[in-house]
């Protein structure tokens, strides 16, 4: 949520006016859930913000089943300021369907960008050329693994920052093959030379 020049007293006003709303909205067939996001939008334009994110799950669904893409175009639908989709955006095809089903502007991506950082170059290749250049070789995992790693351990010490690059290990070699292995083994590393050691057991393909 972009929240530069938005006056929150205002904004907390506003919300409280708008959820008085929410019942009869909901009775538009847009559901509850879609109702609070457009009132929530309205009175956070009505505040002065220039953007709003809509994440399409609810806090009790949490990360399970699918994401709500209505929500995301009913609120778009009703404000005029940009609106950010979010939710179950994995890769350049589900980024161009979220946009397209919802008419978002834009498109914040989350947990798939877990050990997958390429996937904003992925999307833009796509956007320009209409091809997904597709995961990057494991050559290149290696090497944008070691430089996390690097940076980890020079902004937070080599003990705090490899024990925190163990799961981030995880999430970069999912999919490959004896992943399971891989992981077991990052779990045990303590220092840049035994992630370094890893590394080196990557299988090529």
């Amino acid at each position: 949520l972009e929240l530069d020049g938005v006056d929150d007293r205002r904004a907390g006003v506003e919300l409280a006016d708008e959820l008085d709303a929410v019942e009869a909205l909901g009775e538009d067939g847009v559901g509850d859930v879609g109702a609070l996001g457009i009132a929530v939008g309205a009175a956070l334009e009505d505040a002065g913000a220039a953007a709003v994110t809509v994440h399409g799950r609810t806090r009790e669904q949490y990360y399970a089943g699918k994401a709500d893409w209505d929500i995301i175009r009913a609120v778009k639908e009703a404000v005029s300021i940009p609106v950010i989709g979010n939710g179950d955006v994995t890769d350049p095809a589900s980024a161009r369907a979220l946009q397209d089903y919802t008419g978002c502007d834009g498109v914040m991506i989350g947990r798939a960008a877990r050990g997958n950082p390429w996937i904003f170059s992925r999307i833009l290749e796509e956007r320009r050329t209409g091809t997904d250049p597709g995961r990057p070789a494991i050559s290149e995992v290696r090497k944008m693994i070691l430089r996390h790693a690097q940076m980890t351990v020079e902004l937070k010490g080599e003990y705090t920052g490899i024990r925190e690059m163990r799961k981030h290990v995880a999430w970069y070699t999912t999919g490959f093959r004896n992943a399971s292995v891989l992981r077991g083994a990052s779990n045990r590393i303590c220092t840049l030379a035994d992630l370094n050691e890893l590394l080196l057991t990557l299988p090529d393909v």
